[in-house]
């Protein structure tokens, strides 16, 4: 068995203290692979929610770093505070599905040892899943923070509903098609049961899975949603994801994969959505390639930074053009309320003035 208690932990699995509560019990699962230097600000966040987990488990995937004994020193700070450990590198989705298999709550919250979350996620996320049990999953809006913590604004994501409620199942597919995902996995909480039933995360899908997973959710079953901004992903050179849409081979394969899925007998997704996802896809890869060799010329002369930011933007706008022409509206009526909301007064005056989930879409996913 690849998951092992690790010493120090000292409450044996499956020993969960009992309390006289009514509420869902939620589990929070926390894997961490060296990130010893993130890993004490993200329990932190995870210990200041207004509502409180009943259940958090740290789940280090051999480490060669201090993060083991850093989360050895919380044990004392949370009544069912557990550390495993693996007893090999079983990679980040390996470690997800563990951590699904060793929760007790019927509802789970999987967490990165090197992002933040606000003091509401939990809170919300549970008061908009008890009233809607149908819901399979809840999540919300996240900021993007540097390595050192610093704020870069909301992340641009889609926006399926401006106030707190339920995208049903019709809405969306319509919202898929139109705009894509809006699922953020830092502020996703999952019930267990449609997770399981789904097998959990499919490993061969990599960092593409907790994505799909959302979207067949969301598909079968509905979710819930709310604008607030409830967490901070990191970005961080090396990173999973980061890697894996570096490594385009190995991107082109997962796509390939998940896309096959999509496209079964039987499955949930609209008929033609696989072939936008895919142009969506290797938009996104491409225009991380461009970024990239920008950013790399930022210790050369004017004339470099120049010429890499004017070939950025010019490939970047034919490439939307070639690959993605259906969104060029969606995209720009998103980015447009993402630069209302920043100015003063922005947020109120979106909520009197737009429907952020788009015409009849918003208005059959009942508050």
């Amino acid at each position: 068995m690849p998951c092992l208690p690790w010493p120090c932990a000292r409450r044996p699995a499956g020993v969960i203290e009992k309390r006289c509560i009514r509420r869902p019990m939620l589990s929070v699962v926390l894997p961490s692979y060296n990130h010893g230097k993130y890993l004490r600000a993200s329990l932190e966040g995870l210990l200041a929610q207004t509502r409180g987990a009943d259940e958090i488990i740290v789940i280090d995937d051999a480490s060669t770093d201090h993060s083991a004994e850093l989360a050895c020193s919380f044990l004392d700070r949370h009544p069912n505070f557990r550390l495993v450990r693996n007893s090999r590198n079983l990679g980040c989705v390996a470690t997800l599905n563990c951590g699904l298999a060793l929760a007790h709550g019927p509802i789970v919250y999987f967490g990165a040892a090197d992002d933040l979350t606000y003091p509401t996620l939990f809170a919300c996320g549970l008061a908009l899943l008890e009233a809607h049990p149908q819901a399979a999953l809840f999540s919300a809006r996240s900021d993007l923070i540097d390595p050192d913590g610093r704020r870069l604004g909301a992340m641009p994501t889609p926006i399926p509903r401006l106030t707190p409620g339920f995208v049903d199942r019709g809405a969306a597919a319509r919202l898929l098609m139109r705009d894509d995902g809006w699922f953020m996995g830092n502020t996703t909480l999952y019930r267990r049961a449609p997770l399981l039933s789904l097998g959990g995360f499919p490993e061969e899908l990599g960092s593409l899975s907790d994505g799909y997973v959302s979207r067949l959710l969301a598909l079968r079953y509905g979710a819930c949603f709310s604008p607030e901004v409830l967490a901070a992903w990191r970005r961080l050179e090396g990173g999973f994801a980061w890697s894996q849409t570096v490594d385009r081979q190995r991107l082109d394969h997962l796509t390939k994969t998940l896309s096959k899925r999509m496209r079964e007998s039987g499955s949930p997704f609209p008929a033609g959505y696989a072939r936008r996802w895919e142009r969506r896809i290797e938009f996104g890869a491409r225009r991380f390639s461009l970024t990239e060799a920008h950013r790399q010329t930022a210790a050369q002369g004017f004339t470099a930074r120049l010429a890499a930011a004017t070939r950025e933007s010019i490939m970047t706008s034919w490439l939307f053009f070639r690959l993605r022409p259906w969104d060029l509206l969606p995209v720009a009526r998103r980015r447009f309320r993402y630069f209302i909301e920043r100015l003063p007064g922005g947020s109120r005056w979106l909520l009197g003035r737009f429907s952020l989930s788009g015409h009849s879409a918003h208005r059959e996913s009942r508050p």
